[in-house]
């Protein structure tokens, strides 16, 4: 009898530890070291939780992150919520690299954080996965509101239910909810190995496929952008190459979102803008849009701007009103998304006011009705750079370039 107890309590001690309630206990690799999971501390960090919380739909069904995280068992997702993101991570701690640049903007960003997160020591040279994760929510809510001040918004602007959206003379459209036009919260998942991403993809957006995805969830009304950091062709294990990574990709769906989702702006506003928020960043990690069928045509050139301006010298630039009418990235070259880059660094160096003007023109376009209105694109980008920057299709190469050689260095 007493070795059948001993037997008994070892297989009850094998259990996975209960909390006095009878709950699970949160794993230790769950409990952030910098908040200690206490709600207090949480909320002073500037987030709602973290989790369980809604991740998209699949079909008509909402998908939790618990569900992912039941799907993927073996993969060690820390979720955060933020005001305007849901954002999961699965990431290795990273040493901090001995490069005076890296380390100096690593430093600068600790010391940013620690204001919500006093335990942080901006010194570390080493990046565990919880402070990597506050890290990508700290720099996703920086920029969505360096986002908002440049389109000229506020929360305030957008209507916290689709139910208030009532089309009315003299109101001015602004989407169906409160994250720029979105419904729900733009979506952030990044996941190390690919084996894992591969598996999301299949069991939560129905793809078969390596390469990043950003996703749109339509029932839900959330934009999502997901990627493996083990990525062969756009390695983002460096920190600062998946900050550049994460700040291209998620910018465009913060433009997509713009005053709701329901058409695609011309390429060269889209990839163009998206190059604009990465390359602030750093220009030695460049994303490039690509699909299955069409690899991106990529160079080993970091300094754009000189380049850009060797290209107009050697008259090697597609003409803008053959830029104006690009529908597919699929075809673009390097040189035009050097070319892209610029011409929306250029538009963006004239001031908030004109381009707000300008994008107000072409994104989150409505009829009478308030019903989406994607007639003409190309015609009503030319209507909006006239109204908002007095050019045309025919001179906005002609001022590019001359701001072009006025702005940027010869090499």
């Amino acid at each position: 009898m007493r070795r059948i107890a001993n037997l008994l309590l070892a297989a009850l001690a094998a259990l996975p530890a209960l909390a006095q309630d009878g709950k699970e206990k949160t794993p230790k690799w769950r409990i952030d070291p910098y908040t200690k999971n206490e709600p207090e501390a949480i909320t002073k960090a500037g987030y709602i939780g973290y989790g369980p919380f809604a991740f998209g739909n699949l079909a008509d069904k909402p998908v939790t992150s618990k569900q992912i995280d039941d799907s993927l068992e073996f993969v060690q997702i820390l979720w955060i919520e933020t005001p305007h993101f849901r954002i999961g991570t699965n990431l290795p701690a990273w040493s901090v690299p001995m490069d005076p640049e890296t380390r100096a903007k690593i430093r600068g960003e600790l010391e940013e954080l620690q204001q919500k997160l006093p335990g942080i020591n901006p010194k570390t040279r080493k990046l565990d996965p919880w402070l990597r994760a506050h890290l990508i929510a700290h720099r996703m809510e920086k920029l969505y509101a360096e986002t908002q001040a440049l389109f000229g918004v506020t929360d305030a602007d957008f209507p916290t239910d689709a139910s208030q959206v009532v089309a009315q003379a003299g109101a001015r459209y602004m989407g169906y909810g409160p994250y720029l036009g979105m419904k729900d919260k733009f979506l952030v998942l990044v996941i190390e190995k690919v084996p894992p991403f591969e598996q999301y993809m299949r069991a939560f957006l129905g793809r078969d496929g390596k390469m990043a995805q950003r996703w749109h969830f339509v029932d839900s009304s959330s934009l999502l952008f997901t990627l493996p950091t083990d990525d062969d062709q756009f390695p983002s294990k460096h920190d600062t190459a998946l900050h550049c990574r994460l700040a291209f990709n998620v910018s465009m769906n913060l433009l997509d979102g713009f005053r709701y989702y329901s058409y695609d702006l011309p390429v060269w506003i889209r990839e163009g803008f998206a190059h604009w928020n990465s390359r602030r960043i750093d220009g030695k990690w460049p994303s490039f849009d690509q699909n299955e069928g069409s690899l991106a045509d990529i160079k080993l050139e970091d300094e754009w701007a000189p380049y850009c301006r060797s290209l107009i010298a050697a008259n090697k630039v597609t003409s803008f009103p053959e830029v104006a009418a690009w529908r597919d990235f699929g075809d673009i070259k390097f040189e035009d998304h050097v070319a892209i880059w610029s011409r929306l660094d250029f538009l963006l160096s004239q001031g908030p006011e004109k381009w707000q003007k300008f994008l107000f023109a072409v994104k989150g376009r409505v009829d009478a009705n308030w019903m989406p209105d994607q007639k003409d694109l190309v015609g009503a980008t030319r209507d909006a750079l006239k109204e908002a920057y007095g050019l045309t299709f025919l001179n906005f190469d002609e001022k590019w370039t001359e701001w072009v050689k006025a702005t940027y260095p010869m090499k």
